[in-house]
């Protein structure tokens, strides 16, 4: 049984206990980065117009591709009406998507920062050499916070068009606000694409590494 002191306080954890301490890093930083991969699906679709020619349309949903002979203006005009919508909906879906989805990446992110501290502090003996690749992941998932000042900027103006479309105010000239809700969603998801493709996959690495290691015995 490893032992361990917090504040004066003993605390004894069984070797199932310390197994399962060694693994949550890895298993909350794996639901991470698939949660932020998932975010990224959901976000960039909504920049895109919809892929009615794929080999998924087509061939897997068994779809039919649009007629090629529709005139060119219908197309302009269908994608004008798209463009159009997008401003409308996608404040509100916005607001509503990072109300829920921020709590989710907060705690799954504080289970990893945690643990590995759990694992690097407090019970640190079985680590061995492995300790160094915890000690990485902390950082990285620490590293996750960086990235809040940058879309910080994007989720404001989303936010703040949602409320004042809400209140059935004007946003101002329609030629300066056309396209800015997707300028600025376009905007977070780049800051999303780079905080995913480092911080987060450099946590994972890290932990897997990390436990790989301890677990097959490569510590001792």
């Amino acid at each position: 049984m490893a032992t361990s002191a917090l504040l004066g306080l003993s605390i004894h954890a069984t070797p199932p206990l310390i197994t399962f301490l060694r693994l949550t890093p890895l298993l909350s930083a794996t639901a991470s980065l698939t949660h932020a991969y998932m975010e990224l699906i959901t976000t960039s679709s909504f920049l895109s117009p919809p892929p009615t020619t794929s080999f998924t349309t087509t061939q897997f949903m068994q779809i039919p591709p649009p007629n090629p002979t529709s005139p060119a203006i219908s197309n302009a005009a269908y994608l004008s009406q798209l463009e159009d919508a997008r401003e409308k909906v996608l404040p509100a879906w916005f607001v509503n998507f990072f109300n829920s989805g921020v709590w989710s990446v907060i705690g799954l992110n504080s289970i990893s920062t945690l643990s590995a501290v759990a694992n690097v502090f407090l019970f640190p003996t079985g680590l061995g050499p492995y300790r160094t690749y915890y000690i990485a992941g902390l950082v990285a998932a620490l590293g996750h916070y960086i990235g809040v000042p940058f879309v910080a900027k994007s989720v404001d103006g989303l936010a703040r068009t949602c409320v004042r479309q809400v209140n059935c105010e004007e946003i101002g000239s329609q030629r300066k606000e056309k396209g800015q809700a997707s300028r600025w969603l376009s905007e977070w998801v780049g800051y999303h694409k780079i905080r995913m493709a480092t911080v987060d996959v450099f946590a994972l690495a890290s932990f897997g590494i990390g436990v790989i290691g301890v677990l097959s015995g490569g510590s001792s």
